[in-house]
């Protein structure tokens, strides 16, 4: 699925209008992010409440506190770029797209990590799920996680890890460097 939103078949509009509530973005949330998205260009990716609000029926205090819970809840992130702060919404699309490939996947709910208990025959601790959960968050769904197991015969914890940092290097450098603010 990323292969075919980073190639732009799938519209990056249309992904967040039809999932955002399946990654608890609120309708004031969602229309933020659209104005963002519709207003940005190569110059200027971020913009100030108050900009915002010249197109919105609520306030520019009210968007501040919108804006300040998708920053808490590593919906977006902002990034130093020089003396620019650009706004960064990989996080968003990251989640948008692992949600989706959950969704359709029976991995859903199992949310204790079972399926890779199973496949490598060995205990996770909370360490080790907190790791994974990590990953996940950084893009790497749990059907990908199963498919690397499957694809490079991995058979312990320890290699599991190290591919999954390998795969997430690889994702996050062609992640970062595509441009989601342009359709």
């Amino acid at each position: 699925m990323f292969e075919l939103f980073k190639s732009g078949l799938i519209s990056k509009k249309a992904l967040l209008i039809l999932n955002y509530s399946k990654i608890n973005i609120n309708e004031n949330q969602l229309a933020i992010l659209l104005i963002i998205m519709e207003l940005s260009n190569e110059d200027q990716k971020n913009f100030t409440p108050s900009e915002i609000a010249e197109h919105m029926m609520i306030s520019k205090e009210e968007i501040e506190k919108e804006i300040s819970n998708l920053l808490k809840n590593r919906i977006i992130k902002l990034e130093q770029k020089g003396k620019k702060t650009i706004l960064d919404l990989t996080p968003l699309f990251n989640r948008l797209l692992v949600n989706l490939e959950e969704e359709h996947s029976k991995l859903k709910t199992d949310n204790t990590y079972t399926f890779i208990e199973k496949i490598l025959n060995c205990k996770l601790t909370q360490e080790h799920i907190d790791k994974i959960e990590d990953f996940i968050e950084l893009g790497i769904s749990k059907p990908k996680i199963m498919s690397i197991i499957d694809e490079y015969k991995i058979n312990n914890i320890n290699d599991l890890f190290k591919k999954l940092e390998e795969q997430s290097k690889k994702t996050s450098v062609k992640i970062t460097m595509y441009n989601w603010l342009n359709d």
